[in-house]
Formats: structure tokens, sequence, C-alpha cells
């Protein structure tokens, strides 16, 4: 489920450190504090992937599914999950495997994801 990992910016096996994130703004984004669940609730599109500078943009309509009884589905690797939030935390749990990512940004409509480890950072972007 590498690919759902995606979605907590492909924390492909590894274990992260967090970045502290900025206050609320003014688009409803996200916090330090808590985030909205059923806001993140729902199928999301994969639009870039960056990492280090590098981007990495998808078109051809794949997506994860984050379902409000916990369960997740990447379509990219026909693969199931867990999830779970806690504040601005995202984890998802596939294979034995937690990875976790700060929620930079989340509206109605547009998902922001990142982390940062010794590889350096990672940030993903979404739309419903």
């Amino acid at each position: 489920m590498k690919k759902l990992l995606l979605i907590t910016l492909l924390l492909i096996g590894s274990t992260v450190a967090f970045t502290g994130c900025s206050k609320k703004n003014d688009d409803g984004g996200a916090s330090s504090g808590s985030v909205s669940k059923s806001k993140l609730v729902g199928k999301w599109l994969y639009v870039k992937f960056v990492e280090n500078g590098d981007t990495e943009t998808f078109e051809d309509g794949e997506y994860f599914q984050l379902n409000e009884d916990g369960t997740a589905y990447d379509s990219m690797d026909d693969d199931n999950g867990q999830w779970s939030l806690s504040g601005n935390k995202l984890t998802i749990i596939s294979n034995n495997q937690t990875n976790v990512a700060t929620v930079e940004k989340l509206t109605s409509s547009e998902l922001v994801l990142s982390t940062t480890d010794a590889d350096g950072k990672r940030t993903a972007y979404f739309k419903k």
C-alpha cells in the first residue's frame, strides 16, 4: 500500500519526524490544533507531489479514499489500510507499517499533507 502512503507523502517504509505547521489560515486550512475529520473523509484525487524541489504531477484519475469507518483505499496499488486523525496528524496503517503526516491545509476541496525526515521535506497536494 505504498501508494496509499503517498497520502502521507510517500513515507515508503520510513519513520518520520514532523515539523510544526502554521496557525489556521483564512481559507479554512489546517491549524496546529484540530482538523475536521468530516472534511477529511472522502475521495481525494492525486494532484502533485513535491520532494526536495522535484515535482511529480498526476492527471490519470488516481485517488485515495478515506472512509468514515477508519478504512482507507488507494487506487494506484489497489490496496487497503486503516487511518486515524489526532489533531492535525493523519496516521495511515498498512501492511504493519504506521506512517504519519501533518495536515497543512484542508478545505472542502483541497488537501495538503507534509512530512520531513532525514531525506528532506515531502508535500502532497490533493483535490476532491
